[in-house]
């Protein structure tokens, strides 16, 4: 079973309704590095490897599993890093079977299946961007946003 959460930060003024940033113009780097930070609920097979230390901006954690999916399809291992926090994410796909390891929490390895990666890949680049479009509907809108991470949920 996988157990997987973004839990916004309270002390993050990006998700507050009175944070107006100039919101077409918002970019990777903006996604990526500074906004919508969220701590990370993640269990899989019991395996914790949450995140609850200076949180990590929801896009920038979703891409990156992105990334390492893709990578995957070819190769038979990939390690990909947070941008902000500078975790590393260890990938090894053996068939049907992907082990994952990280720097933070230390020494947590992780087995799941290649089909629950693709799933939890998805599910978490869905996820930032319903909690990003929940926050702000006016970045529905946002080209990068639509283009990169996924398209918000109908209306």
């Amino acid at each position: 079973m996988i157990d997987f959460a973004f839990e916004p930060r309270q002390d993050d003024d990006s998700w507050s309704p009175d944070w107006h940033p100039d919101h077409p113009t918002l970019n990777g780097s903006d996604f990526c590095l500074q906004y919508f930070k969220a701590d990370r609920r993640l269990i899989i097979h019991g395996a914790d490897l949450s995140v609850r230390l200076l949180g990590e901006p929801v896009v920038d954690f979703a891409l990156m599993l992105d990334y390492a999916t893709r990578e995957l399809m070819d190769q038979n291992s990939v390690s990909a890093e947070a941008s902000l926090t500078q975790h590393l994410y260890s990938f090894l796909r053996e068939e049907q079977v992907v082990t994952l390891t990280t720097t933070w929490p230390p020494g947590t390895v992780a087995r799941l299946s290649w089909s629950e990666l693709q799933e939890l890949t998805e599910r978490a680049k869905d996820e930032a961007v319903r909690l990003i479009t929940t926050a702000h509907p006016e970045l529905r809108h946002n080209t990068w946003l639509r283009q990169t991470v996924g398209q918000p949920p109908a209306a």
